[in-house]
């Protein structure tokens, strides 16, 4: 998306850029400014857009800038506007809910999901305040997924409304056949566990007394009636 935006920023100027600039849609401009930033940073803005810095300014492609935007996952929408002999480029970020690690035959492949669990980047994180989900087999990246992984994303929609206490609490699940095996921030226990809203009332429950009481076993199992600790 691009529209037309009038607003000041704080100035950014490119260092130079090897390269000759061809292209019809060359601009010369003082500095670039960058706004809307949050988890970005102003290389990831750029980078594939070409560029040089001269003793006139910086001389930029528009269309390349424009293709590299457009590539980025991240970015939902943008504007560019000249103000001032200044470029401004302003950006609305898509924003990460989690972060699923899968296995893949050279390592592991990590994706942030957004909130419709579409890619919004690969092996490129940008917050670590959300939960990362490692699964064994199940997805695939164009944003399907097989049931197992499905139901997991399902489950942990409804745990974040109905349990926002827990869910904001949430670093790591690993899926281990019929459980899962979830790890709290700051907290150095593994809890075993179903993969169903009733397991996360019980851990909100469990978690809640270790706080009080400030011990936190190595492992706790919550996939049976009783509780056993380890």
């Amino acid at each position: 998306m691009k529209t037309r935006l009038l607003t000041t920023a704080i100035a950014f100027v490119i260092l130079a850029t090897p390269g000759t600039l061809a292209a019809k849609n060359v601009r010369t401009v003082k500095a670039i400014a960058f706004k809307g930033l949050k988890l970005l940073s102003k290389y990831d803005i750029v980078r594939g857009a070409r560029y040089r810095a001269t003793e006139a300014g910086i001389v930029i492609d528009l269309d390349s800038l424009e293709k590299a935007i457009e590539r980025n996952g991240f970015i939902d929408s943008y504007r560019i506007d000249e103000e001032k002999g200044n470029l401004v480029v302003t950006v609305v970020e898509r924003t990460p809910e989690l972060i699923v690690v899968v296995p893949g035959e050279d390592g592991s492949v990590l994706y942030e999901l957004d909130a419709e669990r579409q890619v919004i980047s690969r092996n490129d994180v940008h917050t670590a305040r959300i939960p990362v989900i490692y699964l064994s087999v199940g997805y695939a990246p164009d944003g399907s997924s097989a049931s197992r992984a499905g139901r997991l994303f399902v489950l942990l929609d409804r745990v974040k409304k109905t349990n926002p206490a827990v869910y904001r609490e949430l670093s790591e699940i690993h899926q281990a056949g019929r459980w899962i095996r979830v790890m709290l921030r700051g907290r150095k226990t593994e809890f075993t566990m179903k993969p169903d809203e009733a397991s996360f009332i019980r851990l909100k429950y469990i978690i809640g007394y270790c706080d009080s009481v400030e011990q936190y076993p190595d492992e706790i199992n919550l996939s049976g009636n009783a509780v056993i600790v380890r």
